[in-house]
């Protein structure tokens, strides 16, 4: 990613510091929508996707960072676009838990 990607993405999640505990623990998070909201309101939405994903990140990446394997923020929304369409009962934190999940698994 590009250094004002990064920067960005910093700033996103210093914001979303109540939303880094992993995907299995009950936790409150704030702001999230569903997967209808993703594509009504894209611009909150996807500035809140990068907070999530940054806090996740920073949370549990134990000195690997699978953010590194997007090479922009608009591979992560293109990403969440499919993810919706396909599932849209769904809601945004679950789809960029999943997206976490699949960069985690690449090499």
């Amino acid at each position: 990613m590009q250094k004002d990607n990064k920067r960005f993405i910093v700033t996103s999640a210093a914001l979303m510091i109540f939303c880094v505990l992993p995907a299995t623990a009950q936790s409150v998070i704030f702001g999230g929508s569903d997967c209808g909201q993703w594509f009504k309101n894209k611009e909150i939405s996807s500035t809140w996707l990068l907070g999530y994903l940054s806090g996740i990140n920073a949370a549990i990446s134990k000195g690997h960072d699978p953010l590194e394997k997007l090479n922009s923020a608009e591979q992560a929304f293109l990403w969440m676009d499919n993810y919706c369409r396909n599932n849209p009962l769904q809601t945004v934190q679950i789809g960029a838990n999943q997206l976490y999940k699949e960069l985690q698994l690449k090499k």
